[in-house]
């Protein structure tokens, strides 16, 4: 196994805002279905930019995360496609993807772009649709993600010259770390069997107080429906059956769909950049990263103890400085194995700590206190940096009801996904820092079906766009917020739908569809709306024998035209009759 010496950050960079969707089956609920990716987005970057008291336009750079974008939202290059929607368009980005490590890796890759010196201010936000997928040719509707669908894509986790056909990855085989653990630990079936139950138990007790989770029902209410008076028989039933040797159905993901998001930046730099400082900023104090493909043995523990070397080498903290901990457990046995190797737990005794319920929000040792994949609910790429969303607000204090015993200043997070990537990193507030009271105002930014809304609207003959109250620009198509001004906020404006329109492209014959026929003669071009708003749209009318004379009148007028496409309406522009005659 190779290891590598990891460096101190060139500058200290900070966490100073954090966003996060409630985790979801967005399908199944008429309010969420129809949400897109650039809603979902968007949403976790406005609201982290609100808990910063930054404007987009503060933002230098951001990076886009998504374990699985061409499958869950047919999307190549996701990253570009979302940027106006939370006010940062022509702004730089990178996609990236570790699979369900991917939203930890978000905080890396963010941390790095700013003690590099490059960008004095990065956002990072990952998005995923982990239990629906998007209808083909359709703007905004999706389907259920069916298990056989998903397992069809569980083989690309894997090398496929040699662990496919070796059929060595284990693929959905989850006993590999209870195995692990039990023989190294000397615990008996029973033990285990205990063990697993209680993280279960104390996963979804730490989710039943969290609003953004997508199970809150505890087991003892699930069992006393189902008519057992005593948990752990439920626990044990039937209704818990067991998925291999140990593992049994509460210690597996709740894949679902959700976004989160966080802000950096230079720490010397917190004053210019946070203008909320109700609450202080936390410092990142250093990473350590591993991966082992599926033929190595182990490779979660493997990898874990060299990513946990690097980070306590490189900054120096000890284990027991850590106060609260985190751990990506689509496999539940996740949470218990790293925090014995991060030293957080005791070795050999930290399955004794879970039974005591010690690992829940109100014990002496909390991890996960979100509930987990198990119970907070799994949207691949986006869950690490929905762990990081809780770890900052326990670190403020602001998690209400379950709230942890002792305030945390320091912690530890460990990522884990992709068969198998390993990202883990330790933050402290900054203590030093100076706080100001803030008066608590209403979020302006809400959760809404914008795309479905537009096309809503052209149903009813209406094209609509969305008008910033601050400074009266309109954004068409429309999005959530300015990328004028920065507004985190927008409302709908009826459009006149007059406009000039500035260029002419023909379309050539590889990009002219045969579902295109019924448009007639057309081009593409740059379409100014009088409302201001400049886009690439169709127009109707132009000719390849025309087009020389209209070029010679550019800028043209233009009028916008519903148009129907199959399943849906759209909008194109036509030629003004003045041009026709």
């Amino acid at each position: 196994m190779n290891q590598t010496k990891v460096n101190p950050y060139s500058r200290s960079v900070s966490i100073i805002g954090v966003g996060c969707t409630p985790f979801m089956y967005t399908v199944d609920k008429e309010e969420t279905n129809g949400l897109t990716e650039g809603e979902l987005f968007g949403y976790a970057s406005l609201k982290a930019m609100e808990d910063a008291g930054v404007n987009p336009q503060d933002i230098d750079f951001y990076f886009h995360g998504c374990a699985s974008p061409l499958n869950g939202s047919n999307y190549l290059t996701p990253n570009i496609q979302v940027a106006n929607w939370f006010g940062m368009k022509g702004k730089a980005s990178i996609h990236h993807s570790e699979a369900c490590c991917t939203g930890y890796y978000a905080v890396e890759q963010a941390v790095n772009a700013v003690a590099s010196g490059k960008y004095n201010c990065v956002l990072s936000a990952c998005i995923e649709f982990g239990d629906s997928l998007a209808v083909p040719n359709h703007p905004y509707k999706r389907e259920k993600m069916t298990m056989e669908k998903f397992l069809a894509t569980t083989s690309w986790l894997y090398d496929r010259n040699y662990t496919r056909s070796l059929m060595a990855g284990q693929e959905l085989i989850y006993d590999d770390a209870a195995e692990w653990y039990k023989r190294t630990r000397g615990l008996t079936d029973e033990q285990m069997d205990d063990t697993l139950i209680h993280m279960s138990l104390n996963n979804r007790k730490n989710a039943s107080k969290n609003e953004l989770a997508i199970e809150r029902r505890t087991y003892e209410e699930l069992a006393k429906e189902a008519g057992y008076d005593d948990v752990m028989d439920y626990m044990r039933s039937p209704y818990n059956p067991k998925n291999g040797d140990f593992l049994r159905m509460s210690g597996i993901e709740l894949k679902c769909d959700g976004a989160a998001a966080v802000i950096v930046c230079a720490t010397d730099m917190v004053d210019k950049y946070m203008g909320n400082k109700s609450h202080k900023a936390i410092e990142v104090l250093g990473s350590g990263c591993a991966a082992c493909e599926a033929t190595t043995p182990h490779f979660e523990v493997t990898a874990t103890e060299e990513a946990v070397r690097q980070v306590y080498d490189v900054t120096g903290v000890k284990p027991d400085e850590i106060d609260i901990f985190y751990a990506n457990d689509f496999i539940i046995t996740s949470h218990l194995v790293s925090a014995e190797i991060a030293g957080y737990l005791p070795y050999g005794e930290g399955w004794k700590y879970i039974c005591e319920g010690r690992t829940a929000y109100d014990g002496d040792k909390p991890i996960n206190t979100n509930g987990g994949r198990t119970s907070f609910g799994h949207a691949h790429a986006a869950s690490g940096l929905a762990d990081l969303y809780e770890c900052v607000k326990q670190m403020r204090g602001e998690c209400g009801d379950h709230q942890v015993k002792k305030l945390p200043k320091t912690a530890m997070l460990r990522g884990y996904g992709g068969a198998q990537n390993i990202c883990t990193y330790i933050i402290r507030t900054l203590d030093e820092m100076e706080t100001v009271p803030a008066e608590k105002k209403e979020s302006v930014v809400k959760l809404t079906k914008v795309v479905q809304g537009f096309y809503d609207y052209l149903e009813e003959g209406k094209i609509m766009g969305r008008k910033c109250p601050k400074c009266g620009a309109v954004e068409f198509p429309p999005v959530y917020a300015c990328n004028s001004c920065g507004s985190l906020e927008t409302e709908w404006v009826e459009i006149s739908g007059k406009a000039k329109m500035h260029s002419i492209v023909m379309p050539a014959p590889l990009s002219n569809k045969p579902e295109y026929k019924a448009l007639g003669k057309f081009a593409y071009g740059e379409i100014e709306l009088e409302e201001g708003s400049r886009l690439n749209a169709v127009v109707r009318g132009i000719t390849k024998k025309t087009r020389k004379e209209l070029l010679d009148k550019l800028p043209l007028d233009v009028h916008a035209a519903i148009f129907q496409r199959d399943g849906y309406k759209t909008v194109v522009f036509d030629l003004d009759e003045k041009y026709l005659q």
